[in-house]
């Protein structure tokens, strides 16, 4: 099953279109926070919210892909990236990268910006899907 796991801190604001996108696309979508409110939005958004540790989350759920929020718990998200080996990617919120995703006209912010931090799939830049490669 193609999973993806969003890490955050306080805020679902730059991830809620990409989040809602791929619950809608039928990805299992994943948010860790340690935040009551940003789960109960994420699980309005029809992702499966989280309080665990990202290592025990990364071991649990089997993400391809992970996303962690610039303010979200990074070098405890990256570590457990590493020492897990099991995403193929690592992408983190940005104000402008390499990664675009259109999450529709319906989303009050139309354009999700990420920095690719990670790849083993070796996915041509620039991407238009956080799964392109898998």
């Amino acid at each position: 099953m193609r999973t993806l796991l969003v890490v955050l801190a306080d805020d679902l604001g730059t991830t809620a279109g990409t989040v809602a996108l791929y619950a809608g696309k039928g990805v299992r979508v994943v948010v860790h926070s340690r935040n009551a409110a940003v789960r109960d939005q994420a699980e309005e958004l029809g992702a499966t919210a989280d309080e665990a540790d990202p290592y025990d989350l990364i071991i649990r759920y089997e993400p391809q892909v992970v996303v962690c929020d610039h303010n979200g718990p990074l070098r405890e998200t990256k570590v457990a990236v590493h020492r897990t080996g099991i995403p193929d990617k690592l992408y983190l919120t940005a104000t402008s990268g390499a990664t675009v995703i259109d999450v529709g006209a319906s989303a009050v912010q139309k354009q999700e910006t990420y920095f690719r931090d990670l790849d083993r799939t070796n996915a041509p830049l620039p991407e238009t899907d956080l799964f392109a490669g898998l």
